[in-house]
């Protein structure tokens, strides 16, 4: 981008949008235009804005991977729980050893 674009525009702003403007350009160290029109290019060099199809599919591999993750926690819990089952028949197996073998100890 060239100092001199060619063209002028009047353009009318809020209030409050001019003073954001005003503070973005300062942090970046460029002039009100240049952050307007850095602004304006980046949002029709952006994919996600000039091809909504590709932020629906983005959405759509996000909402495949979200059901995965469930899928994955209902295999777990399914898994946790099988496992506390198992350590409660181990729990009272183990008691009935421990009682069995105070019976039989002299």
């Amino acid at each position: 981008m060239g100092k001199h674009l060619g063209v002028a525009y009047n353009l009318r702003l809020p209030p409050e949008l001019k003073d954001k403007i005003a503070e973005s350009a300062k942090e970046l160290n460029r002039s009100m235009n240049a952050d307007i029109v850095a602004r304006l290019e980046q949002t029709f060099s952006d994919p996600i804005i000039n091809d909504p199809k590709s932020i629906i599919d983005r959405f759509d591999k996000v909402i495949s991977i979200i059901e995965q993750q469930e899928q994955t926690i209902k295999n777990q819990d399914q898994t946790i729980t099988a496992l506390k089952n198992m350590l409660n028949e181990l729990s009272v197996s183990t008691t009935q050893a421990v009682e069995l073998l105070k019976k039989k100890a002299p």
